[in-house]
């Protein structure tokens, strides 16, 4: 009797990991962290609860890497270059409405994935996943030069932008204002 009962335990500890929720994003599978599982899952992403909480992005586009690369390392608290389980990895801390976060930037086959999550530091359930995710293929000079590019391109988005806000402003204050008056006899 002691061995089923030990034998019953010993399942219930193991069995929740062995079964872990499983998703797939452009192609690569994750193995989602228990504390996460039962999020949303979308051809390109993963969230549960929320973006901060956690979530996967497939950033298949230059776009996409501009608008999420850029914003991040541009307003980051801090960055850092690094491996994590065999890829090549950028990891970015940040706040959001007060709550710490971090953000990793990551070559999965031959495409970049953001994987951000409430934490300040690269936990061990997230090494866990990424070590189960499909190896790198894209070389380390790609995946960076890739990351350049996109802050090159968000730089001179923000430019622009700038430029147009300031181009309407002027236009505002310096634009004559006419009245005309019609007096009726």
């Amino acid at each position: 009797m002691k061995k089923i009962f030990l034998i019953l335990i010993v399942l219930l500890i193991f069995l929740p990991s062995a079964y872990a929720q499983s998703v797939t994003i452009h192609g690569a599978d994750f193995e989602i962290p228990t504390i996460y599982e039962h999020g949303t899952a979308k051809e390109s992403s993963y969230v549960y609860e929320s973006g901060h909480t956690f979530r996967i992005l497939g950033l298949e586009n230059k776009d996409n890497l501009r608008i999420n690369y850029g914003d991040d390392i541009v307003n980051a608290k801090s960055s850092e270059q690094t491996s994590i389980a065999g890829h090549d990895a950028i990891v970015i801390h940040d706040d959001y409405k007060g709550k710490e976060y971090t953000t990793i930037y990551l070559p999965i086959g031959n495409e970049i994935f953001l994987i951000c999550y409430n934490d300040t530091y690269v936990r061990d359930d997230i090494k866990e996943m990424i070590s189960k995710a499909p190896a790198q293929t894209m070389s380390t000079e790609d995946f960076l030069t890739s990351l350049n590019d996109a802050v090159d391109a968000y730089q001179e988005q923000v430019s622009n932008e700038q430029a147009e806000l300031d181009a309407e402003a002027y236009q505002r204050a310096n634009k004559p204002t006419n009245r005309y008056y019609f007096f009726w006899f």
